[in-house]
C-alpha cells in the first residue's frame, strides 16, 4: 500500500509537469468482474473502484502515458470445512482482494479530431494484489506484485474543447508471481470525464 502511494504521487507529479502540452487526463469510476483463478476465489460483480489515465497526445491518434487505479473485490461463503496453507478450519469465509495497477500506457485513436473517437489500447507494467480471507477471528493474507498487461477498448466522446466523457474495457492481468501461482486477471468497465488539456 505505501508503495502504491508513493508511485502514485510520483505520477501526480509527472502529471502536473506536462499540464500544458496537449493531453487527456480521465477519472473513471470502475466497476470489476474477477476472472480465472481470482474469479474462483471471489466470483462477484464488483462496484467499488476507481482509475486514474493520463496520455499524451504524441500524433494525432497516438497517446502515451499511464494508468492506475483500485479495484476491490468481496465475495462471501457459507460455513464450512476450509483447508488453508495446510490449516483445516471451519467457519463462515469473508473474501477480500484489493488491485492496484501501475502501468505505462499507449493508445491508439481511429479518429482523430471528431467528437465519437474509438480507440484500443496496451498497458504494461504491475499490479499489486492482495487477498484476504476472514473466518471468525482469523485472516488469512496472500500478496504480491506482478508483471502485468492491460489491453483495454473505448470510446472518448467530446463535450467541449476541453471536456469529454470516457467509456472503456480493459482486461487486467498479472502474472504468477509472490503467493500466487496462477495469474491474477480481472475485467474492469469505466466511466470517467476526461480533462483535455492544450
Amino acid at each position: 500500500m505505501k508503495k502504491f502511494l508513493i508511485i502514485s504521487a510520483f505520477l501526480v507529479m509527472v502529471l502536473a509537469s506536462v499540464a500544458n502540452a496537449q493531453s487527456l487526463t480521465t477519472t473513471s469510476y470502475s466497476m470489476g468482474l474477477a476472472t480465472g483463478d481470482m474469479g474462483d476465489y471471489t466470483s462477484n460483480f464488483s462496484g467499488r473502484g476507481f482509475t486514474l489515465d493520463y496520455r499524451k497526445m504524441v500524433q494525432p491518434n497516438l497517446g502515451v502515458g499511464f494508468y492506475t487505479g483500485w479495484n476491490v473485490f468481496y465475495d462471501e461463503r457459507p460455513y464450512d470445512t476450509y483447508t488453508i496453507d495446510n490449516r483445516t478450519v471451519s467457519g463462515k469465509q469473508y473474501r477480500y482482494v484489493n488491485s492496484f495497477p501501475i502501468m505505462v500506457a499507449t493508445d491508439y485513436f481511429i479518429k482523430p479530431g471528431e467528437d465519437f473517437n474509438p480507440y484500443v489500447g496496451l498497458g504494461v507494467g504491475t499490479i499489486y494484489t492482495e487477498r484476504a480471507t476472514d473466518m471468525g477471528i482469523y485472516r488469512f493474507t496472500q500478496d504480491a506484485w506482478s508483471f502485468a498487461f492491460t489491453p483495454q477498448v473505448g470510446f472518448l466522446y467530446s463535450l467541449s474543447r476541453y471536456a469529454g466523457i470516457n467509456f472503456s474495457a480493459k482486461y487486467n492481468l498479472g502474472l504468477a508471481a509472490g503467493d500466487f501461482e496462477s495469474t491474477q486477471s480481472y475485467v474492469s468497465f469505466n466511466i470517467g470525464y476526461v480533462f483535455m488539456g492544450n
